[in-house]
Formats: C-alpha cells, structure tokens, sequence
C-alpha cells in the first residue's frame, strides 16, 4: 500500500505544477500580460504570476519573459493611459495600496494604518478596483469602519481624562451583526474609497444608505460619480457566493452624496442584478438580471437603460431570459445568459458586447449587439472558451478542455466578421492521456417530466471488456453545470485507469430557464433518475466499463445526489466519495447560510413570517438522503469542512453516525476549510484520500 500511496503522490505532485490561466491583458504596444496560478505544494498555497508576450503586428509571437511571482498581490489595475498601475498587496495580514509609474513606484500606503475602513474586498460578488477616467484616483470597496465600544464598566486611566476624543458607545460589545456567509465571513457593511493620488489621501463617499450594502462600483466615463449594486440587507442577509438570486438594484452615487436607486420592482416582485457596466459611450448602463428569490442560481436576461440614472428609469431588455433555446442562425441553438458578469473590458464597439457563457457541457463566447439583441457565437469545438479581453478589435480567450492544459489564444476580426486567432501559448496534451477521449451525451427522459439533460464522458477510448471501473459524479449547486475543462482530481483518477461520468441532470445551467426551474421540488427524484440513466446508457455503450465497479463522487448537492443513490440503489454502488453533502435538507434550514435554499430545492416558497409549518419540515426530511441510509451498503469517505457556512459540518458527521449505528463502513476527514475545501494542503489531501478510498472498495489493494 505504501508504494502505491508514493505512486499516487507523484502524479498529484506532478499534476500540480501545471498552471490555470486566470486573466490576460492586451496593451496598445502588442504586449500581452497573462495571470497564471498553480498549486504550490511545499508552501500549502496557490502561486499567482504573471507572462508577458510581445506579438508582432501579424500577433505572431516573437518573446516573452520568464514567469514572476505575484503572489502578495491582491488586486492590481492598469490605468488607460497605461501610465500607472495600482496594486493592493497583502502582507502579513496588513493591506498596502501601492501606486506605480511607468518609470518607479510613487506611492505606498498602509491602509491598516490609515484607520479609515476594514479590509478591502477582493471578492467577485462585492470587490472593484478601478482608476478614476483621469487617473487622479483609485476606487476600492472596503468594510465600514465600526466604532470602538466600552464595556459598562472600564476602569479609567489618567491620561484618559479630558483627552478630548469623542465618548465611546458603552455596552455595545456584543451586539451581533450579520455578515454575507460563506466564503464571504466577516463582510456586513461595505462602503465606497476612493484613494487621491496626488493628495495622498483617502476619502469615503458619503450619500449610502444604512439599509444597502453596495457592491461593483464603476466610474462614470466622465468621472461625475459611480454607478454600482446595492443589495438589500432587511430583514436579514442570505449567503452570497453562488448565489444571483438576491434582492439587489442599481444605484447611482455622485460625489456631492447624491444617491439614486433604480426601482425596478414590478408587480411587487423584486428583481436581482450583477455587473453595471456603461458603453463605451458612456450613453447606456446595462446590466445582467432576473426575479429575486427562486433557485439561486438560473438564466438570466440582459437590459440596458439611458444615462443618468434616475428612480423611473426606463429599463429596456436587450437579451429575454431564454426559456429552452433560441436559433440564431447556421444551425446553432443558443440557450442563454448564465454568466454573472462580464470582462473588464468587453466592447467590441459601442453596441457589441462580448462574454461567455455555459451552454450545455461548454462555456462558449458570444458577441451580443444591445441594439437589437443579436446573439452571435465565436466559435470554438474542442472544449472550453472564455474572453479574457477586448481591445482595438482584437480578443485574448482562454482555451479549456479536460485533456489538456489551459492555453491562451487572440483573434482578429476578419472582414466577415468572423475572427483568426493565433495561439500565445502552446496546447499541451496531459501526459498519458494519449488514449483517453471526452463525449458528449444527451439524454431525453421520456416520462410525465419529460426533459434533456446531458453529461460529459472521460476516459479510455478502448480496453478489455468489463475492465474500467466508472465514476459517477453529479455536479453541486444543484443550479450549476460541468463544462469541458481540466480538473485535477478528474486527471489524477484518469491517470489510474477510472473513467468518469460527469452528469448534468434536469436543474443545470446551460440549456434553458425552464429546465432550471423543473427542479425544485423534486430533488431527490428526478436528479436522482438522471444520473441513473446516464449510467445505464454508458454501460450499454461500452462495453469495456465495469458494472460491478461503479464508484459515486460528489460534492454539496453533487453529495446530496451520491449518498441518495447509495441508499436508493444500495446494490448498484461500490462505493461513496462525499464532500461536504446535504444529507437532511430539514436541519440544514435552520443553520445554512441559505436557508431558502432548502425551501426553494423542496418546492416550497421561503419565509419566516407567521407560525410554522411543521410539514414543510417533514417534506424536507422525506426528500434527503437521510431517509435512505439505514439501506446503504457502500463503504462511504465523508470529507467534511469544519467550517463550511453553506453545509454545515453537522450535517455530514449525523449521517456518519447514522451509517456506523446501520453497520456501513464510513469514515469521515474533518478539514478546517470552508465548503470549497479549497486550501492546497486540504485539496491535496482530501483528492488522495478520495482515490485510495475508491481503489481500495473495488479491490484494488496491490
């Protein structure tokens, strides 16, 4: 066993060292910045840096630098002018704003000295960093500074007398404060800063008010103000990572204090937004948006209003939230907006707006014209393709597929309209993967719920009969997708001869509103029926995949799925590897940071007004896994997050308990991490952990 744990370990090892592509940057002299991240082992860490590539004008590649080390930096922004480059670098828990000319650093500042606000957020769902239009000032989100209280009693020293500071509010210790959940602790109030250049100094924008917590501020184009999200907070938070369903809207701010929210509440129902972003004539707003409340995650539509914002704003809709699939055009279906946001620069020309999206098992790029809400693919068939850039006419993309490493290309818009790209960086097949392939399959159900769904194949192309054991592994959210993209625990299982079954059941992103919203009220079931389908329809189509070696991977809901198929179909199942797993939707409802969630996924509408309903609990508790366990028979790895907001531990540890009192050989990995178990310590040890668990339940002991 020893040897084929090292064996194991220097394919992760080895894995490891290759790199993600997180971001590239075009500038106006054809060099091209990329942001790149890998795991680095020795230090328990992600490492951050950066690729500068020169292109000739034919964008051919003619040098590049060797990789450096970013780490430290948090944020970092490049003005227009590409003058000055603003970076906020994270040391030892301190927050440094540094300001940097073409030439040499000019600035360097302390925030935590600066006493002014809490930490500054670099978070997706509330974090900007941008240079004002001339490039005076450097806007930030950052906590609200909250001020000291005094216990009730606090002896007073003598210099505390007649110091002339201001009276502390006394007893006001404990008052507890809500912050936004998982992945998002400790943020409960944001406030706006703008950093002056030239004064060297920090200012927090007056005019918010107590009831808002805004998020993704951007600068009016002619620097007049802000234009921003600003979420409401009453009558609690609900956890925001992952979730676009938030009651939000969008707020204009100017500089005087003068604040204006859009009211986009239409009959009584309130809508959620992300990403307010001006055209490049700074003449249109648009935004992403959808009815608040509802799945936490679904299609979403694209609307645009006029500049200034005002309370009535006449908000247009460009893009409809797309219900199953719209032709647009050469014989390519399109099945909506998925996306929460959009690059940082994203303007083909003033009407053209390009993004990427999931569409089914890819995330594909589109240019949409906001004019007459023209969709139009970019086209890319081997995998994954996401826009990075877009400048002067030109696109940076990351190419993705789970075959190979990440690889950075740019494109040229032809006369046509279409575009020729030339590679950057070189596509690079994993090694041993030489007779490994992916495929794409759909599936109809054909009963009273009828619906497609789809999954994505990977594994050998060809072996001997009944001799590759198969993981089953149904995504999270359960509103999410798989895509065709590397993942490394997918390669590390490849590389020991598994093949892998990623299922996209009825409820995923990528092929309509519609089928999102078929979902709630009947996980458990349909879910359920899907990832069996699947199973059964990839076992009848090769042959070389062994029934008796089915093995079940998932995580959050993907969890929630696995552990209900091994009670449900205890004889199909070798074995079960659950991450972080709803087992009892019902006491998730009262500690989960989404406690709507549980409603919404078990068909029911989320409220705490009035009495409560003891039979909503009740139809919680009948749709988990929980009511399934006394049949398991797999032997079942829990790998649990101690501190996992979204699923808390408890409900992993019950259903441990509840296994071991029925006789099943459990175990469980207590990490101290969040839902994601994301550290690279805890990721390297719970992949492991999960292989050795699966090779030793179907028999592979040598």
């Amino acid at each position: 066993m020893s040897a084929k744990v090292d064996k194991i370990v220097k394919v992760y090892k080895s894995l490891a060292q290759n790199p993600s592509l997180l971001g590239a940057y075009l500038c106006s002299n054809g060099v091209v910045n990329s942001v790149w991240s890998q795991r680095n082992i020795e230090k328990g860490k992600t490492t951050k840096f950066t690729k500068t590539f020169v292109l000739d004008k034919n964008l051919k590649k003619i040098a590049e630098t060797q990789p450096l080390d970013i780490t430290d930096e948090v944020l970092s922004r490049v003005s227009k002018s590409e003058k000055f480059r603003a970076v906020l670098r994270e040391n030892d828990s301190k927050q440094f704003l540094e300001i940097w000319h073409s030439e040499n650093l000019i600035r360097c500042v302390d925030l935590n000295a600066l006493d002014v606000h809490g930490n500054v957020y670099a978070d997706v769902e509330f974090g900007s960093f941008e240079w004002s239009p001339d490039e005076r000032k450097v806007m930030y989100v950052a906590e609200k500074k909250v001020p000291k209280s005094d216990p009730f009693y606090k002896r007073k020293g003598n210099n505390e007398e007649g110091s002339g500071d201001s009276p502390k509010p006394r007893g006001e210790e404990f008052v507890f404060v809500q912050d936004w959940g998982e992945q998002l602790v400790g943020k409960k109030k944001s406030v706006i800063a703008q950093y002056d250049v030239e004064t060297d100094s920090v200012e927090i924008l007056s005019g918010i008010p107590d009831n808002k917590c805004v998020a993704q501020p951007k600068y009016n184009p002619d620097g007049s103000g802000v234009v921003g999200v600003a979420y409401e907070t009453e009558p609690r938070k609900l956890g925001l990572i992952y979730c676009s369903n938030r009651a939000s809207s969008v707020f204009s701010l100017d500089f005087k204090g003068n604040y204006v929210e859009v009211d986009l509440v239409k009959d009584d129902l309130a809508k959620a937004v992300k990403s307010p972003i001006f055209t490049p004539d700074g003449k249109h707003i648009i935004w992403l948006q959808r009815e608040s409340g509802g799945p936490h995650a679904t299609c979403m539509s694209l609307v645009k209003t006029e500049v200034p914002l005002a309370q009535k704003s006449d908000v247009k809709t460009v893009l409809e939230a797309v219900n199953e699939s719209v032709d647009i055009g050469n014989g390519t279906k399109f099945y909506g907006l998925y996306n929460n946001g959009f690059p940082r620069r994203c303007w083909l020309s003033n009407n053209q707006l390009i993004l990427s999206t999931n569409q089914k098992y890819t995330i594909n790029t589109y240019i949409i014209n906001i004019d007459n809400g023209k969709v139009t693919e970019i086209p890319f068939k081997d995998g994954s393709q996401l826009i990075l850039d877009a400048f002067d006419g030109k696109i940076l993309v990351a190419r993705k597929n789970c075959r190979q490493l990440d690889y950075l290309a740019i494109g040229e818009k032809n006369s046509d309209s279409t575009f020729a790209f030339e590679n950057i960086t070189q596509s690079k097949l994993l090694p041993n993967f030489e007779n490994i392939i992916y495929n794409y399959m759909d599936f109809e159900v054909l009963n009273e719920y009828s619906a497609p769904f789809n999954a994505i194949y990977i594994g050998p192309k060809s072996a001997p009969e009944r001799s590759v054991p198969l993981i089953v592994w149904p995504h999270g959210g359960p509103h999410s997708a798989f895509a065709n993209y590397l993942m490394m625990e997918a390669a590390l299982f490849l590389q020991f001869n598994y093949a892998i079954l990623l299922v996209n059941y009825r409820g995923s992103l990528g092929f309509g509103k519609k089928w999102v919203d078929f979902l709630p009220g009947k996980v458990g079931e349909a879910d359920v029926a899907d990832c069996v389908q699947a199973v059964d329809e990839v076992l009848l189509k090769r042959s070389y995949l062994d029934p008796d070696a089915l093995c079940l991977v998932g995580g959050s809901h993907g969890g929630f799925l696995v552990t209900h198929l091994s009670g449900q179909y205890p004889d199909k199942f070798k074995c079960v590897v659950a991450r972080n797993p709803v087992t009892d939707i019902a006491s998730m409802s009262v500690i989960s940071d989404i406690p709507d969630w549980c409603y919404v996924e078990a068909g029911m509408e989320y409220t705490q007004k009035g009495e409560i309903n003891r039979d909503i609990l009740v139809n919680m508790r009948e749709k988990s896994p929980i009511v399934h366990a006394h049949k398991v028979k797999a032997p079942t790895l829990l790998q649990i997050g101690s501190k996992d907001l979204r699923v808390p531990s408890q409900q992993g540890t019950d259903y441990y308990h509840r296994l071991k009192a029925n006789g099943v050989k459990a175990k469980i990995n207590l990490y101290d991490d969040n839902h994601p178990l994301g550290t690279v310590p805890n990721e390297m040890d719970n992949i492991i952990n999960s292989l050795l668990w699966i090779e030793e339940s179907i028999g592979r002991t040598e």
